[in-house]
């Protein structure tokens, strides 16, 4: 993922997160196509722990560049749901994505691991490659989504037994995807 409307918007909003002091890691397609193999995609995912105040914050320091809506932000504090932010300039919409205070999630961000979009470029906080394939297979589960699957399968096929395979295992087996986990694996060949 090298796209530099991607890059720049990006380099932007993790200016602002960064600057409330708000734990957040890039998850999504464009962690899936850092790990795995690139694809396009049209948004930018960001997992995030952020309390109403923050989110108050954020709405006040965001400049006129995002459109978003103050209510949208603090529902998704309320009801660990989701508010987007869209980019008036390049039109890119960034999903900001409030977990469930449930153990998974919050390890997902103490896990979290710093890289860069490209060599030598900016570094951004992003989900590790074993937890963006448990994620992928956790928005699957409802979905069945073959895009979820893909992004998950191209993961894998680029990381392989670097993987931590009996910590997604372990995890697996809690989010009750661990049979799409052993399904993965075999279409993978591990």
């Amino acid at each position: 993922m090298t796209d530099p409307a991607f890059v720049e918007l990006l380099t932007e909003v993790s200016k602002y997160l960064d600057q409330l002091s708000l734990e957040y890691a890039v998850t999504g397609s464009v962690a899936s196509s850092l790990f795995g193999e690139p694809h396009n995609t049209q948004d930018i995912d960001i997992c995030l722990h952020m309390t109403k105040l923050q989110a108050a914050h954020l709405d006040r320091i965001l400049p006129p560049r995002f459109f978003r809506s103050q209510e949208a932000l603090q529902e998704a504090v309320e009801r660990c749901s989701m508010a987007n932010l869209v980019d008036m300039k390049s039109g890119i919409k960034v999903d900001l994505s409030v977990p469930s205070s449930k153990p998974y999630f919050d390890l997902v961000l103490e896990r979290r691991v710093p890289g860069p979009f490209r060599e030598g470029g900016p570094e951004f906080w992003l989900v590790t490659p074993e937890d963006i394939i448990l994620m992928k297979l956790l928005w699957r589960k409802d979905t069945r989504s073959q895009k979820q699957w893909d992004n998950a399968l191209s993961v894998v096929h680029s990381m392989g037994m670097r993987l931590d395979w009996e910590y997604m295992r372990s995890w697996g087996d809690q989010l009750s995807i661990g049979e799409d986990l052993q399904r993965l694996m075999r279409e993978a060949g591990i």
